[in-house]
């Protein structure tokens, strides 16, 4: 057998790679994307419709995925929930140069990003509707806190 009959896997780096854009990811780069673990990010995929299969190997669209986000998330008004005491979790190292160029980040990695106190982002997101909840996480838009940080005291 000379192995020209063996199939060749397919190449996924044109797929992924869009104009130094990714707009396609793997599970588990999405999975660390987005601060979720494994299973469960694939399970949101899965909800979403953005998991593009290619042979045995499964792709994510982060444009649908994106759009599942903003169209579907919980917003629930600050006033309506109770007042409970969380948990203190076990701060987990951040990488900066990770979450720099991320669109979506969790409550700890955007304080450190903007370096205030989490009561401030959580302000701030209420106030530019940059928070979303999907499944029990919360994500926030680093986009629209921007936006919102730059127009702070700006009259229109």
């Amino acid at each position: 057998m000379d192995g020209k009959n063996i199939a060749k896997g397919p190449d996924l780096e044109k797929y992924i790679n869009d104009q130094n854009r990714k707009r396609f990811i793997k599970y588990a780069e999405g999975a660390r994307l987005f601060g979720m673990r494994y299973w469960t990010f694939v399970r949101f995929c899965k909800k979403a419709g953005a998991v593009i299969t290619l042979r045995k190997t499964a792709i994510v669209d982060l444009d649908i995925l994106e759009d599942y986000i903003e169209q579907f998330n919980e917003y629930r008004d600050p006033a309506e929930m109770e007042d409970s005491m969380p948990r203190r979790k076990e701060k987990a190292p951040i990488d900066e140069r990770m979450v720099r160029g991320k669109k979506y980040v969790r409550l700890d990695e955007a304080a450190d990003l903007y370096s205030v106190s989490t009561k401030t982002i959580e302000k701030w997101a209420e106030q530019s509707k940059a928070k979303y909840k999907i499944d029990g996480v919360v994500l926030f838009n680093t986009e629209k806190i921007d936006m919102f940080i730059e127009n702070i005291g700006r009259e229109d």
